[in-house]
């Protein structure tokens, strides 16, 4: 077996489906694993479907009614899931190939690009496509982080060229140009190529395609996923991981869903680079609107030994209360505040007096506001 192994997910009542995809991914470089081709008679289904999840580089769950009714695709998603968390990586790819609705999907797949994909031969076609681009990507990705190794490719030099730095209708317009040659499933091989420029070794490239990068969060923010916010926030140009933090605070604004608030933290550190620190934090304040248990972040950074960290956090706090004071309690500031005067941070005194002169008492409790302990 060689290439990248692909775990393929389905309900039995779609076997025959599943099969012209399996057909559909065997190629050089991919090598589909399907129950009934991998596991025969008299073996341990258990220990054979757990090798399988183990040492897959993606999953493909097609994603139905009956799959989503089966204890087994329950398990095999949740333990792709895991490998996710563990190995920080994206790994499933769902695809939609009845008329489920979005709301079905389990939690962890609700902010992912799930195209819906017809039960036929075309179908199966466009699987393989999204799949074998996805399998590039991340081949390339590695590949280009090694020195040397790095190739530019003509279609995107030829639009980098416009592109000014810091003027960003030229990067608009660069990303409305690709974003005609997405396809149906949602795909598109010339941003996906674009990516690679993350790691080139001219930082003006980088700079130009990381422009391109952002104006695309807003024209097609389903083509920004974790695996990529997560290359960019870990990358050792500070200015990607600014347009990393960028990213998420443009999408806290309209698609909360699909920010990845443990990315936001990291990237939200007070000891990052201010262009990194600043946007992320935004991001933070505003997605406390809608998901008020963020502001625990901020109430931790309260009690860190680290006289800057202090300062942020309390910073941040009062500029919630300033917009969602009725996500705070008073009470809790209160104690904060007593502790913080008990340590002669001057400062965080100050910020965090602010906030309560912004926030009334509650004599009642309110399952939307934040409760820090």
């Amino acid at each position: 077996m060689t290439g990248a192994h692909v775990f393929v997910s389905y309900s039995s009542k779609d076997s025959q489906f599943a099969k012209r995809v399996v057909e559909k991914l065997k190629r050089p470089d991919i090598t589909p694993w399907m129950d009934s081709e991998q596991i025969i008679a008299g073996e341990d289904i258990l220990e054979r479907l757990g090798q399988g999840l183990q040492t897959m580089d993606a999953l493909v769950a097609l994603i139905s009614a009956a799959a989503l009714d089966s204890i087994w695709i329950d398990l095999e998603l949740k333990s792709a899931f895991m490998r996710e968390i563990k190995e920080k990586r994206a790994m499933v790819l769902p695809f939609i190939i009845d008329d489920t609705t979005r709301d079905r999907l389990p939690w962890f797949l609700r902010h992912r690009n799930a195209p819906r994909i017809t039960k036929d031969e075309a179908g199966a076609d466009k699987i393989a496509q999204a799949v074998k681009q996805t399998i590039k990507r991340r081949i390339d990705g590695i590949s280009s982080t090694q020195p040397g190794l790095f190739k530019g490719d003509p279609r995107i030099d030829k639009m980098l060229a416009h592109i000014s730095l810091g003027v960003w209708h030229t990067a608009q317009d660069a990303a409305l140009a690709m974003l005609t040659l997405t396809v149906e499933t949602g795909q598109n091989e010339l941003f996906e190529t674009l990516l690679l420029y993350l790691d080139c070794p001219d930082v003006d490239l980088r700079g130009q395609a990381a422009m391109v990068i952002q104006s695309f969060a807003q024209l097609a923010p389903w083509l920004i996923d974790r695996e990529l916010l997560i290359r960019m926030a870990n990358h050792k140009d500070f200015n990607i991981r600014s347009s990393a933090a960028v990213i998420c605070f443009e999408l806290a604004q309209f698609a909360p869903e699909r920010v990845p608030v443990d990315i936001l933290i990291k990237l939200a550190r007070h000891n990052e680079d201010w262009y990194v620190m600043t946007p992320a934090t935004a991001a933070l304040k505003t997605m406390a609107r809608s998901r008020p248990s963020i502001v625990r972040v901020f109430f931790a950074g309260l009690r860190s030994q680290d006289a800057s960290a202090r300062e942020n956090a309390s910073q941040a706090i009062a500029d919630i209360a300033e917009r969602d004071p009725d996500i705070l309690e008073r009470e809790n500031l209160e104690q904060e505040l007593s502790r913080l005067k008990e340590m002669h941070d001057d400062q965080a005194v100050d910020n965090i007096t602010k906030a309560i002169s912004k926030v009334q008492k509650s004599s009642t409790q309110n399952r939307y506001k934040y409760w820090p302990f």
